[in-house]
């Protein structure tokens, strides 16, 4: 679909190049409100046909497919609509100024089906207009939906009064907004000094106050729920409207003065030398490099290997590759094989990583943090590019590092983790949304950087008429849009608030102070010099646990249990395992079996001659060759056919399949997962079932 289409110029798409536009295009042609008349007979539409064909190949569904389907379904499917009907009576919405106008679609549909409707939302913190949400959705809902009851909640249980006066009378300057009261509970005391917003010569010099003022909070006495520690680097944000354009000499001073950083999501990632020599892997196979670059490369990240553990490496490397042509597996040849291999190779170990010395962190930890995002992208990329020849596989993945993934995956990509280290937390305004931080640093207050100049280079407008989207005008961004996301970034501080901004005098554009830095100043809690008076007293720095809340699945607990630092590579680093061909088999028998249970619940009791047609529905195995799909349908109907066989006689007896539970073991520890079967016995007792494709999933000692 992709290279059916061409800009407004006839200049065609390219890949890579054009993909995040292309896909943007995709949704928001499902996701706004379109003229039918003024988009016409466009190629999109072509386009995005192609796009879903190929979706249904692969049995994929993309976010923006998930909410067209349901609505669609809603529309046309009486017998849906009647089942949604009775089972769906209340529907909550969080986020409700983030909706787009699909969402609002379906949320409408619900709505009208009898569910009563409860929203919670803030205009001031609708920051993704450019993204297709849409602020009128909040701003007109009492207009547009029968006997609201608004509920006003302008307490603020975060912040110091400083911070919750100076962020609203930021905020209060927006015209398009609903009138609210915001004030602080003043769980947080606020003295003079707190807030300040500093000029300096350079972004240099910026980023060195920066350091220091984070060296004198180190071990400064903060209290929170009535408990005083010291503060920690985690406790510190950096919050930039763009760290790949304003991040990087706050890193160079962070790394120089050994203070522990994270830079959230991918985009940074490739900025760091473990990164760089983990890419370094796949250009050296595709002959980019020789094996002295990659040495060079991994002896720069300074992770303690040895030359000769390196030079094993690289012939394991040679030798693997020697045997391409000759592996009838296509998983022999995976890059996520590769990958670990190499590490593997290596004997690198967390503990024996260097510490930057007085960084107070072992350093370890960072590096395999960006070890296993890098393992992410790897299988990220290798999903969709299984099925290719072991060296274009190879030769794709090094051009789509060297030229897309670093621009490819949006500042805000990252997977979930259950710890976060103790380091100086840097990312995006839009990343810190629902976060909170004892101290915070809005750094690059300049004109054309925050706000935002608009977005140079080719756009959705450039390839479908902007008259095809109604009220577009929203996805192009505005003065007041960037003052809401500044709100955001102001009301992430509990306490310590420091805006600041040095010229670029080797830029035209971004020489001026922000328009922000005159109104964050104007309420007079905000000084304009630091008047360097913090209390001399220093305790021992401590880092916040208390709000930590983590949910496993049964799954991941058993990763647990049978090995715990296997959880840790896989849960809170990140790293993924090879992709193997049989993949998808448990899952397809497993939704299979859901079937047949939700159709005997419904008194619909399946039997051995629909046990090629539940196959056929289920079966997906994206990765299996056509010899290995075979056997595996064999298998699978031998499965269902045997099950029906021993169990058609109990349906009856199923009272549930799928019930979802959720286990509190400890404060802050959530065990979530779903049960497969509970069926009754003829003596009233219940008895629980856990389908398992392999062996028991866990001894019998573990679970009961």
């Amino acid at each position: 679909g992709l290279s059916d289409l061409t800009t407004t110029t006839g200049q065609p798409l390219q890949r890579w190049t054009d993909s995040k536009l292309y896909q943007k295009v995709l949704s928001l042609v499902r996701e706004a409100r379109i003229d039918e008349a003024a988009l016409g007979a466009h190629p999109v539409r072509a386009a995005l046909a192609k796009y879903h064909e190929l979706l249904d190949k692969k049995r994929y569904l993309d976010y923006s497919r998930i909410l067209y389907e349901a609505v669609m379904s809603l529309a046309g499917n009486e017998d849906l609509r009647g089942k949604i009907s009775e089972r769906v009576k209340y529907l909550i919405v969080d986020e409700y100024q983030d909706v787009n106008p699909l969402q609002e679609c379906l949320i409408k549909q619900l709505h009208e089906l009898g569910a009563q409707l409860c929203v919670v939302g803030d205009d001031d913190q609708t920051i993704y207009q450019w993204n297709g949400s849409d602020i009128n959705n909040i701003l007109t809902f009492k207009d547009r939906y029968p006997a609201v009851r608004q509920i006003s909640m302008a307490e603020n249980f975060r912040s110091s009064k400083g911070v919750v006066e100076t962020a609203r009378a930021v905020v209060e300057r927006n015209v398009e907004r609903l009138p609210k009261r915001m004030e602080s509970e003043e769980k947080q005391d606020f003295a003079r000094g707190d807030l300040l917003c500093l000029r300096f010569a350079s972004p240099g010099e910026e980023a060195q106050w920066i350091v220091q003022k984070m060296r004198e909070l180190y071990g400064l006495p903060f209290t929170e729920k009535d408990e005083t520690r010291g503060l920690c680097w985690s406790d510190c944000a950096i919050l930039l409207r763009s760290v790949k354009n304003s991040a990087g000499p706050i890193i160079d001073a962070l790394r120089a003065a050994n203070i522990p950083y994270v830079v959230k999501g991918i985009s940074g990632l490739f900025d760091t030398a473990e990164a760089q020599a983990a890419v370094g892997i796949f250009y050296y196979l595709n002959d980019e490099i020789d094996s002295g670059d990659l040495i060079r490369l991994w002896e720069a990240a300074r992770l303690n290997v040895s030359r000769e553990r390196l030079e094993a490496a690289i012939a394991r490397l040679d030798a693997g590759k020697a045997e391409w042509p000759d592996q009838r597996r296509k998983s022999n040849y995976g890059l996520q094989k590769t990958y670990l291999a190499f590490l593997d190779e290596l004997d690198l170990r967390e503990e024996n990583i260097p510490d930057d010395g007085g960084a107070h962190l072992a350093r370890g930890e960072l590096v395999y943090f960006n070890l296993g995002k890098f393992s992410q992208i790897v299988t990220d990329f290798e999903q969709i590019h299984f099925h290719s020849d072991p060296f274009r596989l190879h030769k794709d993945f090094a051009g789509f590092l060297r030229h897309q993934a670093p621009s490819y995956y949006p500042e805000g990509w990252e997977g979930a983790g259950y710890a976060t280290p103790n380091a100086v937390q840097i990312m995006t305004v839009h990343q810190a949304k629902g976060m909170e931080f004892p101290v915070v640093f809005v750094p690059s207050l300049l004109r054309n950087r925050f706000p935002a100049k608009r977005v140079g280079g080719r756009q959705w407008h450039h390839v479908i008429p902007r008259a095809a989207i109604m009220d577009s005008h929203r996805l192009d961004g505005t003065e007041e849009d960037e003052r809401r996301l500044f709100y955001v970034a102001l009301t992430r501080s509990r306490k310590y608030l420091y805006c600041t901004w040095g010229p670029d005098m080797a830029s035209r554009d971004y020489r001026y102070e922000s328009i922000f830095v005159r109104e964050v100043t104007t309420p007079g809690h905000v000084l304009t010099r630091d008047p360097k008076h913090l209390p001399a007293e220093r305790i021992e720095p401590v880092q916040n646990r208390s709000e930590m809340d983590v949910a496993l699945t049964f799954s991941e607990l058993k990763y647990f249990f049978d090995c715990p630092y296997q959880f840790k590579l896989r849960f809170l680093y990140g790293f993924n395992p090879p992709v193997r061909e049989e993949m998808g088999f448990g899952k397809s028998l497993h939704d299979a079996l859901a079937e047949i249970h939700a159709r005997a619940i419904a008194g619909d009791y399946a039997d051995q001659s629909e046990v090629p047609e539940l196959v056929n529905r289920h079966l997906h195995l994206p990765f299996a060759n056509p010899r290995l799909m075979e056997q595996m349908e064999r298998k699978s109907r031998h499965i269902l056919e045997k099950y029906l066989n021993e169990n058609a006689a109990l349906f009856d007896k199923i009272q549930y399949a799928e019930q979802t539970i959720e286990i509190k073991l400890s404060e802050g520890v959530v065990v979530q997962g779903r049960i497969d079967l509970i069926r009754r016995t003829d003596t009233n007792e219940v008895i629980i079932i856990d389908f398992k494709s392999t062996d028991r999933a866990q001894d019998e000692d573990v679970t009961r």
